[in-house]
């Protein structure tokens, strides 16, 4: 998604991804992107943290290069 010629995205975990979807619909953004996380993300080891940092910023570059949520 574009505004501006400005990129935008959002990224929730699991356990809000259905009202991060609900509310990007509500304000009019349904093609909003959204990179999603697991949940819980506190209290995981900082491999898990790591790995899932990793898989998360190529998500990103993936939405913004215009592949699909």
């Amino acid at each position: 998604m574009t505004r501006q010629g400005k990129a935008a995205l959002t990224v929730c975990s699991t356990a809000f991804e259905t009202l991060g979807r609900a509310q990007a619909r509500a304000l009019g953004h349904a093609a909003l992107p959204i990179a999603i996380i697991p949940h819980p993300f506190g209290g995981r080891a900082r491999e898990d943290v790591r790995r899932i940092a990793e898989q998360c910023v190529a998500d990103i570059a993936r939405l913004l290069a215009g592949g699909q949520s």
